[in-house]
Formats: C-alpha cells, sequence, structure tokens
C-alpha cells in the first residue's frame, strides 16, 4: 500500500504539471477515473486500517490525510471540470487553476498516507514528520521556482537573439528590440542601489554602535517595517505629487531612482543591523584593547565581518524592486525611448542628462505588451521576461560572489 499511494502521489504531481503547461492535456473523463481511482484507495487504506494489527498510524494523521483523498476524489469524480476562463491578448484560456490546486493535494495526501505505513513508534513518527515536512517545504517551493523558470525558457528563449537584445524597437520597420529597457532597468537599480545602501548600513551602524537602547531603536525598526510593508504604488503616487514637479515636471530617471532607493532603504536598514550586532562582542574588544579608535574598528572589523549578510539583505530587495512597474510608470518610464549614456568621449566624459529624462525598463515594457499589446507580441513579452530573470540572477550572483570572496577570507 505505501508503495501505491507514494507512485500515485508522483503521479499527480507530475499531472499537474502538465496541466500548468497544456490546460486541456488531461479529459474530464480521465479526471473522473482518477476520482475513483482516489475513492477505491482510500477505502483499501480503511479496511487494512481496521484489519492489519501492526498498522496503527496516529488516529489525526490517519483521518485528515483520508480527508484530503477523500474530499478530491469526490470532486474529480463528480465534478471533473474545474476549468476557469481568462482573458488573454491571444483569445481565451482555460487553465485547470482548481484541479492543478487539487492535484497538489492529493500529491500531498498521497504521499503522506503512504508514509503513515511506515510508522512504527512514537519516536519515529516524530522524527519523520519533521523529516517530511522539511523535505517538503523545501522541495514544493524549488520545484515551482525551477518549473516558473523552465516554462519562460521554453516560451521566451525563441525570440532571444543578438539583434533583440542589443537594439531598440523600430515599429515603423516592425524590428523589435529591449536594449533600452534593459539599460534603463540597469540605471534604476544601481542608482537605487547607490543611494539606498550607504544610508541604511549609516544608519544600521549609528544603532547598533552609537545610539542608547530605547525609543530611538524602537521608533527606526518599525518604521524601517511600515516602509517595507507599504504598497509599491503608494511609493510611485508620492514621487509622482513630490518629486517630479520638483525636479522637471516630467517623468525621469533620477526620480525613479530615488523612490526605488526609498524601498529599498528598510530591508537594508534591517538586515544590516541584524548583520551587524550578530558580529560578536570579542571583535570589539579585541580592537579596542589594541588601541585601536571606535570608528577604525567599525570600518575594518565590524563591517567586514557583516559584509555577507549585509549583501545578502541588499540582494533580496534588488529582487524586489528589479520587477516593480507601479512605481516607476508613474514617475521615471515611457515606452519608446532610448537607452540612457552616462559617458562621453569627450569633456565632459560623464553626462548627467540622462538622470533628467525618462527611460525604458523591463517591467514596463511587459505591462505595455500585456495591457495595451504595444511592444511586440506575446512571444516578445516572454523574451523579455527571460531576459528580466537572467539580469536578476547576475545581480545574485555578483552577490554570492561578493559574499564567498569576505567569508573565505576572513573564516566567519
Amino acid at each position: 500500500m505505501m508503495v501505491l499511494w507514494l507512485i500515485l502521489g508522483t503521479a499527480f504531481l507530475s499531472l499537474s504539471t502538465l496541466l500548468a503547461i497544456q490546460p486541456d492535456a488531461i479529459p474530464e473523463t480521465v479526471i473522473t477515473i482518477l476520482g475513483g481511482v482516489l475513492l477505491a484507495m482510500a477505502g483499501s487504506t480503511i479496511v487494512a486500517f481496521n484489519l492489519l494489527d501492526e498498522y496503527q498510524p496516529p488516529i489525526s494523521h490517519f483521518m485528515l490525510s483520508l480527508f484530503l483523498v477523500i474530499f478530491s476524489g469526490t470532486i474529480f469524480l463528480f465534478f471533473p471540470n474545474q476549468g476557469v476562463a481568462l482573458p488573454s491578448i491571444e483569445g481565451d484560456v482555460t487553465p485547470q487553476l482548481a484541479t492543478i490546486s487539487l492535484f497538489f493535494i492529493v500529491t500531498f495526501a498521497s504521499v503522506w498516507t503512504g508514509l503513515l505505513f511506515y510508522w512504527e513508534n512514537p519516536a519515529h513518527n516524530r522524527q519523520l514528520a519533521v523529516q517530511y515536512f522539511t523535505w517538503l517545504s523545501v522541495l514544493i517551493p524549488l520545484g515551482i521556482l525551477v518549473f516558473f523558470i523552465a516554462y519562460t525558457i521554453l516560451e521566451g528563449a525563441s525570440v532571444i537573439t543578438w539583434d533583440f537584445i542589443s537594439s531598440a524597437s523600430d515599429l515603423m520597420r516592425g524590428e523589435i528590440g529591449i536594449f533600452p529597457a534593459i539599460m534603463g532597468t540597469f540605471s534604476l537599480i544601481i542608482g537605487a542601489t547607490i543611494f539606498a545602501v550607504p544610508l541604511g548600513v549609516g544608519a544600521a551602524i549609528f544603532l547598533n554602535e552609537y545610539a542608547k537602547r530605547g525609543w530611538i531603536k524602537q521608533a527606526v525598526g518599525v518604521t524601517a517595517d511600515c516602509l517595507w510593508s507599504t504598497p509599491s504604488i503608494v511609493f510611485g503616487l508620492f514621487g509622482y505629487v513630490f518629486l517630479v514637479p520638483r525636479i522637471t515636471g516630467h517623468s525621469t530617471l533620477l526620480a525613479g531612482q530615488i523612490i526605488l532607493a526609498a524601498m529599498l532603504l528598510p530591508l537594508t536598514i534591517a538586515t544590516s543591523t541584524e548583520a551587524i550586532s550578530a558580529v560578536p562582542d570579542e571583535f570589539r574588544n579585541g580592537s579596542l584593547a589594541l588601541g585601536a579608535s571606535k570608528w577604525w574598528t567599525i570600518r575594518r572589523v565590524v563591517l567586514p565581518s557583516s559584509v555577507p549578510s549585509i549583501v545578502t539583505g541588499v540582494l533580496l530587495g534588488i529582487g524586489r524592486i528589479a520587477g516593480e512597474t507601479a512605481p516607476i510608470m508613474l514617475i521615471a518610464v515611457a515606452s519608446n525611448t532610448s537607452a540612457p549614456n552616462f559617458f562621453s568621449l569627450s569633456p565632459p566624459y560623464l553626462r548627467l542628462g540622462p538622470l533628467f529624462s525618462e527611460v525604458d525598463a523591463l517591467p514596463y515594457r511587459l505591462y505595455s505588451i500585456y495591457k495595451a499589446g504595444v511592444g511586440g507580441s506575446i512571444q516578445e513579452a516572454w523574451g523579455t521576461a527571460l531576459v528580466l530573470i537572467v539580469l536578476v540572477l547576475m545581480f545574485y550572483g555578483l552577490g554570492i560572489t561578493v559574499r564567498s570572496y569576505y567569508r573565505r577570507n576572513r573564516g566567519w
């Protein structure tokens, strides 16, 4: 029975993946048959529970798993069509949203029911439960992430060419390119990081090394949490009302960088504070005992030791702001703009003009295609999404490299 339940769980996991890729791949007749199989398996398990003396799992776990199986099997048997029609720019798609969700529930319940046959004693039960839920909590998000990335690659790889990446769109000639959007996204992320990281790390140093414990630290912590949980559109509205009229009166790259920096700042403060407070006091005391000043100790001992954790927090924030559309569409971006160019071969070599101009961005390009059908077809949208994912992964890779370097050289 255990093997049958585990095989059934694997089958339902595969079917849910198939439905996610091809909504009409499984006919209603097959779903009805699967419902009957689930009910038959549940009935045989109840019989085994009553007849086999060596099979006596915890009754609460047994009842929960069988309830999930019987509930899902009944739905499949009597209501096999759980499709939901959703509009898209290429027509109607009918993903089996409810069926996919039930398939995931059956996968969990089937594996859980199969493992119940393996339980022998309460101590082993608890250990197995911990291991099972640990692996489940790791594998399910990892599987969803792998599926999401793989599906994006399958859909978008066909349009990824050098011209698509390195050129701009020319609607008159029917040419589609995302180079201005790539450079605009880079400019927004790098500018926001330059604004937010020094302020965030400086605030963390003040809170940990100079400020006394009391209301100041609590107020900063509560404020950072509130800012981090504030909807992004609120940041965009603030930038539209407060920043845009005071800079140029129209959307600018600088306004977008400042707003994204405001979104990145609270997480930078929180993670930097935790990272600096995690540095052992022995490091500080040893440096001070050798005659170093407090600022030298912070700069040469505390900060290098906390860099890996600070980098991790900054990367989490960059992963969020890289895909933000709502705030930047109000204050920074516009379609069919040229790529920002900050460097020149003639004096002055650094040009600040692009900071006060509109830019394009990958999230806004995706929004334009899906919402208004402007800037390319659905395939170009998948290609743009793939480039955006690669861009975020590049930042993650850079952060992991920096973190590994400091850990290897500091040994802590």
